[in-house]
């Protein structure tokens, strides 16, 4: 059973598209291309989970495709209309942007590495541990919820990681929409320039923190619960969702192009291998300028 499967889901790329119904895409070569958003950021079978029986279960996509359909519907009818949702909308939309944060390739591949890494650490545990009684040889670390996690375990879990990831998708999503639910959400809307979109849209971003303390250290790691962490999300050309703790209101605001460049900046240096517009100029002008910087090296501050 093959089954193609959208990383990054089509009725939300679509958001994106020109007049024509194409997207524009920038990849990591500085290629610049058109395609329909149904054919781009696909894979087959990437949320496929087999059964102990040897059967393949859709399970995971058949959920993902329930909630895209329910947050096309709002989009459509509230959010691209700068209406206000009920608590019910914004709970169904918080579950797809939760989604979206936990469901892509990147991500994945992110938390492939953080695993690789831990069993690395524990083999180097492990060779210390020798001089230890045997009784008390086990390399294991402590889970944040207080429980062990064995060598072994993480073997198993690295070693069917891709099926995983598609289980833990659903796992995780309740816990982490919740936390985006409560947050207050601004929806940054444009007039003038596009916002634009990639391969691993959903920002989380310490702009406080970053000013402190610099990039790439603990002291500026971001994460949903700290007080001054922003979530940015391009929701389409002239949509962008801003969500935090510290915003005084939900609200609909209407925003210059600078606004518009500086957010696009985040998400442009957040993508891993796309990098998607509604236009070929400005996918022109993203590689112009992003082609020796940001692009490439991955600079961690917002300013342009």
């Amino acid at each position: 059973m093959q089954k193609r499967q959208h990383t990054v889901p089509r009725c939300y790329l679509e958001n994106f598209a020109d007049k024509d119904g194409f997207v524009w895409v920038l990849d990591t070569k500085d290629n610049i291309f058109k395609i329909r958003p149904e054919n781009i950021l696909v894979e087959n079978n990437f949320y496929t989970v087999k059964l102990k029986n040897g059967d393949k279960s859709l399970i995971v996509e058949d959920t993902l495709s329930n909630i895209e359909a329910a947050y096309a519907s709002i989009f459509r009818d509230k959010i691209s209309q700068d209406k206000s949702l009920t608590d019910e909308e914004r709970a169904k939309v918080a579950v797809f942007f939760a989604a979206l944060m936990l469901r892509t390739r990147p991500y994945r591949e992110n938390m492939r590495r953080a695993f690789t890494t831990l069993k690395v650490s524990m083999q180097e545990w492990k060779k210390q541990f020798e001089t230890i009684p045997k009784e008390k040889r086990r390399a294991s670390v402590m889970s944040s919820d207080g429980e062990s996690i064995t060598m072994d375990e993480v073997d198993a879990y690295l070693g069917n990681f891709d099926e995983e990831h598609s289980v833990n998708v659903l796992t995780n999503l309740p816990e982490i929409a919740q936390i985006i639910f409560n947050m207050k959400w601004a929806v940054l809307v444009s007039s003038g320039d596009k916002y634009v979109t990639s391969d691993d849209p959903l920002v989380l971003l310490r702009p406080e923190a970053l000013n402190k303390y610099g990039p790439k250290v603990i002291g500026s790691q971001p994460g949903l619960m700290y007080k001054d962490v922003e979530l940015t999300l391009a929701l389409s050309k002239d949509r962008l969702l801003l969500a935090g703790w510290i915003l005084e209101q939900d609200s609909y605001l209407p925003v210059d192009n600078d606004m518009v460049r500086q957010m696009n900046h985040r998400t442009i240096i957040r993508s891993s291998e796309r990098i998607i517009t509604s236009s070929e100029d400005q996918a022109k002008a993203i590689r112009d300028r992003y082609t020796e910087t940001a692009h490439k090296n991955k600079m961690p501050t917002d300013k342009v």
